[in-house]
């Protein structure tokens, strides 16, 4: 069994960012399964960025605490760094090596400040690289130190155990889109490291290889990808991008914000996608338009993260108040204000739920991983049209920036599969039409307006049935009655499979988790190494009925998501008045890593009430 953690960093703006993709790209291209996470800082250049990859002969969505292969060609990424003022700004990564590992830094490095005995380290002369290449082109090192990144990842799959050719052929294929003078020199990194090793063949490189083998880790081998069909290598905001083009989206309107910009971003850069997009100067803007284009008829939807929801806000009660179907995505981060704006948290689940003044309709999902979120972003347009409410998904930075592989095919049976459901958006109807008919299901006929035959007004005041400005008391309460009346008919339809994942039978478990959005699959793998159930909530809002039944089930229940306040626990509590016993809690911006999780259910099965997890 192949079960490999890698990390490599260094200063923002250094081309290293790319490295997390080609590495995982290169690892997908030779029949592994991967999952990868970025952690950087919220400015633009010269703080530290560090990214994780987990590569795996089965299929893996989380990671743990610890790599077994580090490779870095700046001394901050190793030893840490600290600001003017002596504070420090992050640790270094010596300590997220696991004991037998392999540590590769640049031979500029002073090793014998390494404080570890317990790993193998290994130097390479980054600058003897470049220069090398440099000569070769007759270029500036400057042009060329951008290529470091090709260093890393190509000492790093050599070192696993993959020949010249095949890693030199993923290279170039990785880059082939790009000018030939960009990719020859890239190409020619990658083979200028592999002499350099080879011609090396030292004591250290020995060793460094022997480590891998103690680790299973070396020889790695090619796998016949053919068994899992086409894998494509997906980064987390492409899902909710795909799932818009499936749902049919054709208007996309946004305004820049980490980290949900890199879903339009992404959508602007791929026209075949068939979505329209649009920066206007606001989040006061972007849903207003957003609403007039789903008032049009247009599937239409935005992403955001939190302080964009919250500028959203009052638009989003007067799409409540007129029954007027949007999907807004939330890309949550640290909070409040500008918070943590490249670090995750899942902070706005109680917003989501009560978002603005009033009661109105609405629905709130949350996927638990990047395959989900292509499904439940395009099942939420639906969601939208059918009941006539907004819909809110809470994404998160864990899901947006995190990065698998996934069969093409099933992309494809995504889109093969999805019916595409307007609900009771009609043509044909008589000059009596109510846009806000009072009916058995709460919900109207809807038209477009132009409709030759009919009329209609919309308003931010209260309404009767055809729109106009009302304050009769009777009309009042039939009309909060009817907009927020949608919920058990919501509930009823909706499967199993769209409302919840339940993992083991919480009855004979020792222990029954209570998680949602991106936490699940570390959850899931964490909780399998004891009697532990899992139940994963998709359906935040409204809470499905069967979820309380579930929870009496059980012996002795936790909640575990990452914020401070247990904001899931609280709204169960308030919903079917059962209250969960336990919490695990992340709240300081990082990833929850499945061993931590482990750790943690443990120490609740043990008897601990509380636990707050601050893994790195």
């Amino acid at each position: 069994m192949t079960d490999i953690n890698w990390m490599t960093g260094g200063k923002q703006g250094s081309g290293i960012d790319s490295a997390l993709s080609l590495f995982s790209r290169i690892m997908v291209k030779f029949g592994y399964n991967i999952y990868g996470y970025r952690e950087y800082f919220s400015n633009i250049e010269g703080m530290h960025s560090f990214f994780t990859v987990r590569i795996s002969d089965k299929k893996v969505s989380a990671i743990p605490s610890k790599v077994d292969m580090a490779v870095f060609f700046d001394s901050e990424s190793v030893f840490g760094e600290k600001n003017p003022r002596g504070e420090i700004v992050h640790e270094g990564h010596l300590r997220d090596i696991s004991p037998g590992g392999v540590l590769i830094v640049d031979s500029k490095i002073d090793k014998s400040k390494i404080s570890r005995n317990d790993i193998t380290i290994l130097d390479v002369d980054f600058d003897s690289i470049i220069s090398a290449v440099a000569k070769k082109f007759n270029r500036p090192t400057s042009e060329v130190v951008i290529a470091k990144n090709i260093i890393c990842v190509t000492v790093s799959a050599y070192l696993l155990g993959f020949d010249e050719n095949s890693i030199v052929s993923a290279v170039q294929d990785e880059f082939s889109k790009k000018p030939k003078t960009v990719v020859d020199l890239d190409v020619s990194v990658s083979s200028q490291t592999i002499e350099y090793l080879e011609s090396r063949n030292d004591e250290v490189t020995k060793a460094t290889i022997a480590s891998l083998k103690s680790k299973g880790m070396q020889p790695a081998k090619h796998l016949n990808s053919s068994d899992n069909g086409e894998q494509l290598y997906m980064e987390g905001f492409v899902s909710t991008a795909l799932g818009k083009a499936i749902a049919g989206c054709k208007m996309q309107i946004y305004y820049p914000i980490t980290p949900a910009s890199d879903e339009s971003v992404f959508i602007e850069s791929h026209p075949e996608l068939g979505i329209r997009v649009i920066q206007p100067e606001s989040e006061l803007a972007v849903l207003s338009m957003t609403t007039g284009a789903a008032i049009a008829g247009v599937r239409a939807s935005s992403s955001t993260s939190g302080p964009g929801f919250s500028l959203m806000t009052e638009t989003v009660t007067w799409a409540g108040m007129n029954e007027i179907p949007i999907v807004l995505v939330d890309h949550q981060r640290g909070a409040p204000a500008t918070g943590l704006p490249t670090r995750t948290e899942q902070g706005d689940l109680m917003f989501a739920i009560h978002q603005g003044h009033g009661d109105f309709g609405r629905i709130v999902l949350a996927p638990g991983n990047i395959e989900e979120s292509i499904k439940m972003t395009a099942e939420a347009f639906n969601y939208a049209e059918r009941y006539q409410l907004p819909v809110i998904m809470l994404g998160e930075k864990a899901i947006s920036q995190g990065s698998t592989n996934i069969d093409k095919k099933t992309i494809l049976d995504i889109k093969e599969n999805y019916k595409v459901d307007r609900g009771k958006l009609v043509e044909n109807v008589d000059k009596d039409y109510k846009r806000f008919k009072f009916t058995e299901d709460n919900i109207s006929e809807r038209i477009i307006p132009g409709n030759p035959n009919a009329i209609f007004w919309l308003a931010g005041d209260e309404h009767d049935e055809w729109g106009h400005i009302s304050e009769e008391p009777n009309n009042r309460i039939k009309m909060m009655d009817k907009r927020n009346g949608k919920y058990d008919k919501i509930l009823s339809d909706l499967s199993q499979d769209e409302k919840f994942n339940l993992i083991g039978d919480p009855a004979k478990a020792d222990l029954l988790v209570v998680t949602w959005g991106g936490p699940s699959a570390a959850v899931m793998e964490g909780a399998s190494k004891s009697n532990v159930s899992v139940l994963q909530i998709k359906l935040i809002y409204p809470l499905p009925k069967e979820v309380e039944e579930i929870l009496k089930k059980a012996k002795k229940t936790v909640v575990l998501e990452e914020n401070s306040s247990a904001q899931l626990k609280q709204h169960i509590a308030s919903v079917t008045g059962f209250v969960i016993q336990n919490e695990i809690l992340k709240y300081n911006g990082r990833l929850v890593r499945y061993d931590e999780v482990s750790d943690a259910l443990n120490r609740v099965i043990k008897g601990e009430k509380k636990v707050i997890l601050n893994g790195y």
